[in-house]
């Protein structure tokens, strides 16, 4: 069937909100003014920062955003537009520039952005602009320079996303600076460039990178890159500024992101007033990190903690990673060589003496002062108070001592997996309605998971007809791990409402577990979800994608979307027989899992919205065939029904598991309900599968090459369980 962009349409228009624009032919040219003339008294950089002190912000309605639109970012393209229609900014015009591909993606994006704003007179016009080519940084620059306002804004895919707030706003209101101004940007000498850090003071840069802010007489349409930018405006004013750096030392989550400069020299621990006991002193504040791989320091009690973390502190060594490790309460000899095999014999250190608790936070700080420089990461037990210690630009990951025997598949993180570990933010859906013994089981199986210290929020979802002891069961559990809301309907919904209305992200690191209760998981089930959210969401580049829609706990026994019925499925033997060179590779498959599945925010608000419009039957029935020759179609009350038709429109897969012996990360036990009318026991052994006990965490590195693979590798499987390639499945639509 051929995909009818109309369905996106919107029913209605709202002029009152946005100009909208589409300008499929060249626009107008604008005369371009002469590049910016330099006064020489003013050209040099102490002059001009003191200038930037005291130079007012730009006029109201005098700045034209430009935002560029990739396959990836027109999946939150709603959201990041947000920050560019409200009234507080001096934003009169906003200029999306997109491939002619993603026109009517984009076009019901903005709709969907304008109708979640109040309305007002004083709007920004919002309008899109279409080109073709490989390079958007080109065609940004192009955009900018027939801006019709005196000033632009010039962004990335990611907006404003990743910026503090007081950063945002000062882009959306900038200084009426004559040279570029923002908070990123490469400094040093051609030969030697680098990412500049976040800084409380105004930097010079050879050049800036998005988002910073221009006059728009200062682009011209032949500028190639954001380089040839800065060097123009450099040599317009006769010495080394291309651009200026401010961002008030704020945390940038997307520094130095894609870039191809290496992250410059950067202090890493800054004061914190309300934490002086734990300040770092002004020799530490200098520390300086730039080495690849990475540096990591792992602060822990005493040497039984110490091998508690073998296997993590080896795998990180094996990878090349420097480690250094201070046993802060051992009274041992203050250095000693550790380890029980010759390919990981580590030094740590240790006070020497028995210390007070009172010493050990002053301790700690006074070892940290004597490194020659600073960390990547820090990781020490969840029981230490390490958040009141203000570590800039340093990932501190705090494990509870009972994780640590099995946190090694942590040693199989990339550095920029674990400089993100912080920012996702996984939460737990319960699903249930009258089904107490289920309830009970997954409940006490939540309770066995492992979560690694990170809070984990946990939303237990009641149907109206929900029995009392369903009732009785949901009020009297306690969870640990973060916080605990209950929800109960006052009016039954049925299963569709019941599952897509139990969650929602709440941002672009919300990740959505969505558990029924005829689902069982194991120890282990968040090890893989943080594995995989890590590698594919925050690692490299190459490994992120707007294809991957969640991750499936439960590995594939069966396929039940054959028109004449399920078929058994072993995914090993189809690699097998497919010749790959890895047959227990983890793999990618077009269908959503409802046997425990985290499913990712961009996709679970698209799916929302697909399925608004299509049960509304506004742009076709309710019956008609959308995914041909499946066996959903006849799936009347099931999500997946819809969540599949989603997945083919739009050419998205799922991670799946693929360990020996269907060994899953959840299981299904059948339980007799919407779907389920019966439960032989034959039948019940076609979908319960083997929980990987915690004792077997090392398993969880049982994949080619110790580590999840990288996303070109990842085999891809359709509907129907047959081979296939995201290519394939794109254009099937």
């Amino acid at each position: 069937m051929t995909y009818r962009r109309s369905i996106w349409t919107p029913r209605c228009f709202i002029p009152f909100l946005f100009a909208f624009y589409i300008l499929l032919s060249t626009p107008e040219q604008i005369p371009t003014p002469d590049l910016i003339t330099t006064d020489p008294a003013n050209s040099n950089w102490p002059n001009l920062a003191l200038q930037l002190e005291e130079t007012p912000s730009i006029e109201r309605g005098s700045l034209t955003a430009i935002l560029p639109v990739t396959r990836t970012s027109v999946l939150s393209l709603r959201d990041t537009l947000s920050p560019f229609l409200g009234p507080a900014t001096c934003v009169s015009k906003v200029l999306v520039v997109c491939p002619e591909s993603l026109l009517a993606q984009s076009r019901a994006a903005i709709h969907q952005a304008v109708h979640s704003v109040f309305e007002s007179d004083n709007h920004p016009e919002v309008s899109l602009y279409p080109w073709a080519g490989d390079n958007p940084s080109a065609v940004v620059l192009k955009a900018a320079s027939l801006a019709p306002t005196k000033w632009v804004l010039l962004l990335d895919e990611t907006g404003l996303n990743g910026l503090s707030n007081r950063t945002g706003e000062m882009l959306l209101c900038p200084t009426a600076a004559r040279v570029p101004i923002g908070p990123r940007g490469v400094i040093g000498s051609p030969n030697n460039r680098s990412c500049a850090p976040p800084s409380p003071k105004a930097l010079p840069a050879a050049y800036l990178l998005p988002p910073f802010a221009l006059p728009s007489s200062t682009v011209h349409e032949s500028y190639e890159s954001w380089s040839d930018l800065g060097r123009a405006i450099s040599q317009s004013l006769g010495d080394e500024l291309g651009g200026v750096i401010r961002s008030f030392g704020d945390p940038d989550s997307n520094w130095c992101k894609d870039v191809h400069v290496q992250p410059h020299n950067f202090p890493i621990f800054a004061n914190q007033q309300d934490a002086p006991e734990l300040s770092m002193p002004s020799t530490a504040a200098s520390l300086m990190t730039n080495h690849h791989p990475g540096f990591f320091i792992f602060l822990l009690p005493n040497v039984d903690v110490l091998d508690l973390a073998q296997r993590l502190i080896c795998l990180l060594h094996e990878a090349g990673h420097e480690i250094k490790i201070l046993l802060y309460s051992d009274a041992r000899p203050a250095a000693a060589i550790w380890g029980k095999s010759s390919r990981c014999r580590l030094h740590y250190e240790t006070a020497g003496q028995k210390v007070e608790e009172r010493h050990v936070y002053p301790m700690i700080r006074d070892w940290l002062e004597q490194l020659e420089y600073g960390p990547d990461v820090i990781l020490t037990l969840h029981e230490m108070i390490m958040q009141t210690l203000w570590i800039e630009n340093v990932t501190l990951v705090r494990i509870p001592r009972e994780d640590l025997m099995h946190a090694h598949w942590m040693g199989s993180l990339s550095l920029s997996e674990w400089r993100n570990w912080n920012i996702p933010r996984i939460e737990i859906s319960v699903i249930t309605q009258d089904r107490p013994q289920s309830l009970e089981r997954l409940l006490s199986s939540l309770a066995r998971g492992r979560f690694f210290g990170d809070p984990v929020a946990l939303r237990m979802n009641m149907e109206q007809s929900s029995d009392l002891e369903t009732i009785r069961i949901v009020g009297a559990y306690k969870w640990n791990h973060g916080n605990l809301f209950i929800h109960r309907r006052v009016v039954h919904g049925g299963l569709i409402p019941a599952v897509v209305e139990s969650w929602y992200p709440s941002s672009n690191d919300s990740y959505g577990l969505l558990l029924e209760d005829d689902v069982e998981l194991s120890p282990l089930f968040y090890a893989w979800i943080k594995m995989g959210i890590l590698r594919y969401r925050y690692g490299e580049a190459k490994d992120r994608t707007g294809h991957l829609f969640g991750i499936s706990l439960y590995q594939q026994k069966n396929i039940e979307l054959h028109p004449e019925g399920r078929k058994a499925f072993n995914p090993r033997s189809l690699f097998t027989n497919s010749r790959l060179p890895h047959p227990s590779t983890p793999y990618l498959s077009q269908i959503p899992c409802s046997w425990g599945a985290v499913y990712f925010p961009e996709h679970w608000r698209e799916f929302h919205d697909y399925l608004a419009t299509r049960l509304s039957e506004s742009m076709m029935e309710i019956d008609r065939i959308v995914v041909p020759n499946v066996r959903s179609n006849n799936w009347t009350k099931s999500w997946k029904k819809y969540f599949i038709e989603l997945v083919y429109l739009r050419g998205y897969v799922m991670l799946y598991p693929n360990y020996e012996g269907f060994m899953s990360l959840s299981t299904n036990h059948l339980e007799v309900g919407s779907h389920v009318k019966d439960r032989p026991k034959e039948k019940q052994d076609m979908f319960r599968l083997p929980l990987m006990e915690l004792r077997e965490s090392w398993r969880l590195l049982e994949v080619p090459g110790g580590a999840l693979p990288p996303w070109e590798t990842l085999p891809v499987v359709n509907l129907t369980g047959f081979m296939s390639s995201l290519e394939i499945i794109s254009s099937l639509k």
